[in-house]
C-alpha cells in the first residue's frame, strides 16, 4: 500500500481564484490578487497573494473576501451591525441598568 508523507509544503492554488482587500484601512484596499493559499493557525485565519512587486504577502482572511460575510450585515447595508437579537438583549440591559438608577422605564 503507498501513503502520501504529511507535507508542510503549500497546497497550490489549482482553482485561480483570486481575492480583494475588504478591510477599509489596509492600503491595499480594494485591490484583487491571485490567492496562492489559504491557512488555519490555531484559531486565526490566513490567505497568501503576491503584491505588484512579486513578494509573498499575509494577510487575515477576515480582512478579505475570502471569508463570507454575515448575511444579514449584508442585508443591513451598514445600517446596523447587530443583529435583532443582539439588539433585544441591549434593550433588556439598558432597562435593567435604569431599574437599578431608580429610572424605571
Amino acid at each position: 500500500m503507498f501513503f502520501n508523507a504529511p507535507s508542510i509544503a503549500p497546497i497550490p492554488n489549482k482553482e485561480g481564484r483570486q481575492i480583494r482587500i475588504t478591510h477599509p484601512f489596509h492600503p491595499l484596499n480594494g485591490k484583487q490578487f491571485d490567492l496562492v493559499e489559504h491557512r488555519c493557525i490555531f484559531t486565526e485565519s490566513f490567505v497568501y497573494f503576491h503584491d505588484g512587486d512579486g513578494h509573498l504577502r499575509e494577510i487575515p482572511a477576515a480582512w478579505t473576501d475570502f471569508v463570507k460575510g454575515d448575511a444579514f450585515v449584508e442585508l443591513a447595508a451598514g445600517r446596523s451591525q447587530l443583529h435583532s437579537g443582539c439588539l433585544l438583549k441591549l434593550c433588556d440591559l439598558v432597562g435593567q441598568m435604569e431599574k437599578a438608577r431608580g429610572h424605571g422605564m
